[in-house]
């Protein structure tokens, strides 16, 4: 033991307190580790409740860096903790069985849970045994009082994807509590003989006093179930304490369902694992959001992030694994399922039969994908489409373009099959979802049963943005992942060979800076002397704070597109085309940044490059667009209005 685990001019911030039954070793060495590994000012204090083994000796003669209360009889788990919380001076208790083993950083997330969660009492971290395998991340409990592990024979579709949730209950072998929750529930109960489903009951008596319990994956810790006791006897103990927890909270558990064996029936699982949440809402897209790269990706990820919070469960389906262990933490992080190992959507459907509240879809090859299997097993949850954007009007775009009678059939064809997809999802859906008002005219005429709603792409606009005198040079931005042939990479191949020329005429020495990540072959071989391909960056943003000017000959594509949403945001004003502009709700800004010819945007381009005036009073008339239309408050309020169409109320 160290002298620092207990200092009286050091007021601690968490009580961690042990009972011990037995196991003087085990507690020695659980007590080496915290001191070890807990450089959060603390105190330890250890009940030891009727050991026979020497341990009640130990505690009284070496407790030297913490405090030991010996007890001469067995008082079971939840007196001898009651008991140690009596003399805990710190605002948060840390409930730690001996047999439990914990390393570096193992409490800090804990404290950061309990810091800035109001609502929450109390935090647990994931439990693995001593192979790695995950014990326990959460429990669950059935209709008959049985509780199962999280982890422990229920499925979980990818160990690495573990998301912080409330939890029906967490094991006190390791759990930290608010002390002033604790003791205003009463803290454990003492009906229970000797040991287990006393951290069950807490659980039930904390939420039916407003508080949640959860779980946190940033922490892990080992533990040696029945450490102190043998399997036969922690058996007879939970059928005896079962039977008093049913006592207590059978009304509690009406509705509830039994919990299966572990290899039958894992939709019973999920379930019984989402039975607090208000909203099970299940998302649907290409891949785990990549929200630096375009393509679709930033409004996704906005909007898993709107519809995040802790009374709902937000499941997000991904059709593809692209780069899915890199991004899918940020989503972790908040509170967001992240599935994307699965063999078909049946499989992955059939195993959450029945529990989504409501579906959200989004663009039309995925409806493709995963209408039957959600037919299937979903037929209860209220359908939403979102469009992105109508992708027919795009494929028609290159039938105009095609330059031979074969190739113009052959695209005419696709634009069709697009269009007939695009409709039926419209159709399917109780809901749909559209970028512009535009669109959402043509989905009203398309399905005038279904409730149309326009949701945009929310962007973060700066208090302050950088003025004229840190400009300089012009931009296009845009991410590059649809390949060779997509609307950036010929809007950007245009710029170069048909625009820039004429620019260098009345601006030598003019630069373009390329961002975006993954650009093609084609877009790399411009990198010149005034020409910098600069790629993918981790803050476009101030990227786009230094130049003067966004310059994008944009030919194909639908929809709001949101080069020109970050452009606003970053206070750049941008040159464009009619498609470029579409949803931007520019008004009288359009004879200043809209050409449908490349002189046209010659001229305005130039325009914005030598007027100073000019380009101030742009500048400040996005930014007042951006925050009126495409703020994030503006967004919330618009997923809002769909979520309450689907019967579901606002979270606060």
């Amino acid at each position: 033991m160290t002298d620092t685990a207990y200092d009286a001019e050091v007021p601690p911030r968490v009580s961690i307190v042990l009972v011990s039954y037995g196991g003087r070793s085990m507690l020695n060495a659980c007590l080496y580790l915290v001191s070890e590994h807990t450089p959060v000012p603390h105190e330890v204090i250890v009940v030891d409740s009727g050991s026979e083994d020497g341990t009640d000796r130990w505690v009284a003669e070496h407790m030297r860096g913490a405090r030991g209360h010996v007890v001469g009889r067995n008082i079971g788990f939840g007196s001898g903790c009651n008991l140690g919380v009596v003399d805990a001076r710190a605002p948060y208790v840390l409930f730690l069985n001996a047999d439990v083993e914990v390393g570096p950083g193992w409490l800090e997330p804990l404290l950061d849970v309990l810091d800035t969660q109001e609502n929450v009492a109390a935090v647990a971290p994931v439990m693995r045994d001593q192979t790695g395998a995950i014990q326990e991340y959460g429990s669950v409990v059935g209709a008959d009082g049985w509780c199962r592990a999280w982890g422990d024979g229920a499925p979980l579709v990818n160990q690495d994807a573990l998301f912080p949730h409330a939890v029906d209950y967490a094991s006190a072998a390791c759990l930290l509590v608010r002390r002033r929750a604790f003791n205003a529930v009463g803290g454990f109960s003492t009906e229970y003989d000797t040991a287990y489903f006393e951290d069950v009951d807490l659980a039930f008596l904390l939420r039916r006093a407003g508080w949640d319990t959860v779980v946190d994956p940033r922490s892990t810790v080992v533990h040696q179930r029945h450490g102190s006791s043998d399997g036969s006897t922690a058996k007879s103990l939970m059928e005896l304490n079962r039977s008093t927890f049913l006592r207590r909270w059978g009304a509690a558990l009406a509705g509830r369902p039994s919990l299966p064996a572990p290899d039958k029936g894992s939709h019973t699982f999920y379930y019984a694992r989402d039975i607090l949440a208000d909203a099970r809402i299940l998302v649907v897209d290409d891949r785990v959001p990549n929200a630096d790269r375009g393509s679709g990706d930033p409004r996704t990820q906005r909007l898993l992030e709107t519809l995040a919070a802790p009374d709902r469960r937000i499941t997000f389906l991904a059709r593809d694994i692209l780069r899915a262990e890199a991004y899918a933490p940020a989503l972790l992080e908040l509170g967001v399922e992240v599935v994307w190992q699965h063999a078909n959507p049946f499989q992955v459907m059939r195993e959450r039969a029945g529990l989504y509240d409501v579906v959200i879809v989004m663009r039309p090859h995925n409806y493709s994908w995963i209408a039957e299997a959600l037919a299937e097993s979903q037929p209860q949850a209220v359908k939403v489409y979102d469009s992105e954007s109508l992708f027919f009007r795009r494929a028609e775009q290159y039938v105009e373009a095609a330059k031979t009678p074969a190739e113009r059939a052959r695209l005419r064809r696709e634009a069709d099959e697009q269009r007939e997809v695009e409709e039926a999802a419209f159709r399917w859906a109780d809901v749909g979802v559209c970028v512009t008002e535009l669109e959402a005219e043509w989905a009203a005429e398309i399905a005038p049963e279904a409730s149309i709603r326009v949701a945009g792409y929310p962007v973060d606009i700066a208090d302050q943005v950088p003025g004229l005198g840190e400009r300089d040079g012009i931009a296009f931005f845009g991410g590059f992942m649809a390949g060779a042939g997509s609307p950036n990479e010929v809007a950007v191949l245009e710029l170069a060979d048909d625009v820039l020329p004429a620019l260098w005429r009345k601006h030598p020495g003019l630069r373009l800076a390329v961002v975006g990540a993954d650009p093609t072959p084609s877009v790399r071989a411009l990198g010149s002397d005034l020409i910098d391909v600069v790629g993918r960056v981790p803050n476009p943003a101030w990227w786009l704070g230094r130049l003067r000017v966004q310059v994008v000959p944009m030919r194909l594509g639908a929809g709001i597109k949101l080069k020109f949403l970050d452009s606003m945001a970053a206070g750049l004003p941008f040159v464009t085309t009619p498609v470029g502009a579409e949803g931007l709700r520019l008004g009288g800004l359009v004879k200043h940044l809209v050409g449908e010819s490349n002189a046209e945007m010659v001229e305005l381009t130039s325009a914005l490059l030598s007027d100073d005036a000019l380009w101030t009073d742009v500048q400040q008339e996005l930014l007042e667009i951006a925050r009126n239309w495409f703020s994030r408050a503006a967004f919330r309020n618009e997923i809002d209005e769909v979520l309450a169409d689907c019967g579901i109320v606002p979270s606060p």
